[in-house]
């Protein structure tokens, strides 16, 4: 991707959690409000996107651009379809979390819209960044031998005449989620004012004020090609949003009692604290040994292997027959050979060290040492996060680096040793994106069993969402299948080098959903 992009997606993705950050800085809304917001989003989406299916099979959603007949009828359901999903998801959302007192106070509603809102945004941000890369692979491209029909055609040259246009253009998905954000935000308030003042009235208003604002939008892009004019609309339909925002923190949020945080530096003083005594922990209990002693285990082995098979099989007796139909091997072979075996048992490795690295904490009676400092929740689940990322990562180095050794030395040609090295930092996140899933469920579970069991479950749908052609591009899979491309010969293609980044981001945002949400849940839990 360019650089513009780069920091696009960048920022769409660290914006959100930066907001929630400071909230939290100034008021006592609690990071689960956060993940409850994001869920809900989520979960929309499922009811969100086969209603729009089902409108458009039934003729009430049809075709969009400035000459499509009906046009005004279809953003109008467009609009309605969105506000009611969000809505009637958010209202749940805000039932369930009075039901428990969450969310009792203007920061927690705040809390609630910045989730809904930052969730989208970031995985926007991630979609922005897999559309970014592809259309970067098509650059120079001969678009004629696509062999597409003539207006995807035209779409696509519009999309790359766009896309090699000015720098600012990449700002433009940041801008629009900023203004979205807000809308979120505001439409939260509304509804936890519905349930603060028993008048659903403010539940409505936020529904019906989310479907104007969206049919607007897409009906004004039909006839405003100046991008930043659109966005200019697009900021007139959010001043209500924002002067919802400052209205209500006047009246209800500025009379809400303060967070007094420790000083950051005393709070990130105790984070490297534990942070060594995790690291300690680790070596003590040669957990560091054992784990770079069996990825350097494969990255010496698989190679080897897949250049001997055909050797193997012909000495084993009544397998002779078989080495002949074995092609001749290469170095992609020992590459798909060696991520094979790192993905199996970098999965285990990832199960086995991290499902008890919170519930085997509480069940002990250690947590609560640990917290009596007093240490920030954030800080107790970061450390151990970390401690096992810097674990993970120079293994794996000196596995590639085994790897790229022996496949330089059996083929030829070999790997080019730096991006295959790349490669493997790329499965270090897809490791990371496993222990945060697996950190998540021992987080939630009260025993290390229960910890390891909810997050296989957890691993395992992360896992299966990527089987999902929808989905694929911007799962943890995605940095599988890109890493097995790089630093082989025929990996010289701009595609090749460039297919993962929706994968990248989306992997970043799955990571940082199961930090943020364990974080929450430990906040809740007496330890």
């Amino acid at each position: 991707m360019s650089l513009a992009y780069v920091a696009a997606v960048s920022l769409m993705l660290a914006v959100p959690l930066l907001l929630a950050i400071t909230l939290r800085r100034r008021f006592r809304a609690p990071w689960l409000l956060w993940s409850a917001g994001a869920i809900a989003f989520f979960l929309s989406q499922f009811i969100h996107l086969p209603l729009n299916n089902l409108l458009a099979d039934v003729g009430l959603i049809g075709p969009i651009g400035p000459d499509a007949p009906n046009l005004l009828r279809t953003v109008v359901v467009l609009g309605l379809s969105a506000g009611l999903c969000e809505g009637l998801l958010r209202l749940l959302t805000f039932w369930w979390l009075n039901r428990r007192g969450l969310v009792e106070h203007w920061s927690g509603a705040v809390m609630v819209g910045l989730g809904h809102g930052g969730f989208e945004a970031m995985i926007l941000g991630a979609m922005t960044a897999l559309s970014a890369a592809a259309l970067l692979a098509l650059r120079g491209a001969d678009l004629t031998a696509l062999n597409l029909p003539t207006d995807q055609l035209a779409a696509l040259q519009t999309q790359l005449a766009a896309f090699e246009g000015s720098p600012l253009r990449a700002a433009l998905p940041f801008v629009e989620r900023l203004l979205a954000m807000a809308l979120h935000v505001a439409v939260s308030l509304l509804v936890w004012l519905a349930f603060r003042r028993r008048q659903p009235l403010y539940a409505v208003a936020g529904i019906l004020y989310h479907a104007l604002l969206d049919a607007t939008a897409v009906y004004a892009a039909q006839f405003i090609a100046n991008p930043w004019l659109l966005e200019g609309v697009v900021l007139l339909l959010a001043l209500p949003a924002l002067a919802l925002i400052v209205w209500s923190y006047r009246r209800l949020g500025a009379a809400e009692p303060p967070n007094r945080p420790p000083p950051l530096r005393a709070e990130w003083g105790v984070y490297l604290a534990l942070l060594r005594k995790e690291l300690l922990e680790q070596w003590r209990t040669r957990k560091v040994i054992v784990v770079g002693a069996v990825f350097l285990l494969f990255g010496l082995t698989s190679p080897l292997l897949a250049r001997f098979v055909t050797e193997i099989l012909r000495s084993v007796p009544g397998a002779e027959q078989f080495a002949g139909l074995v092609p001749e091997p290469k170095a992609a072979d020992a590459v798909a050979q060696y991520i094979e075996n790192i993905t199996q048992f970098g999965f285990i490795l990832a199960l086995l060290l991290a499902m008890g690295l919170i519930a085997g904490e509480k069940e002990r009676g250690t947590a609560a040492m640990a917290l009596s400092r007093p240490a920030p929740r954030w800080a107790f689940v970061l450390s151990k996060f970390d401690a096992l990322a810097l674990v993970f990562l120079p293994a794996l180095l000196l596995a590639g680096l085994g790897a790229g050794y022996y496949t330089n030395l059996l083929f030829d040609p070999g790997l080019a040793l730096g991006p295959f090295l790349l490669g493997n930092v790329l499965l270090w996140l897809w490791l990371l994106a496993i222990v945060a899933a697996v950190l998540l469920g021992s987080a939630l579970g009260r025993t290390p069993l229960i910890g390891a069991g909810l997050g296989l479950l957890f691993s395992v749908v992360l896992l299966i969402g990527g089987a999902f052609p929808q989905a694929a591009g911007l799962l943890p899979g995605g940095l599988v299948s890109w890493a097995g491309q790089l630093g082989l010969p025929a990996a010289t293609d701009t595609g090749a080098t460039t297919g993962g980044w929706g994968a990248l981001a989306g992997t970043l945002v799955m990571i940082a959903f199961c930090l943020v949400t364990a974080i929450g849940v430990v906040e809740r839990q007496e330890v």
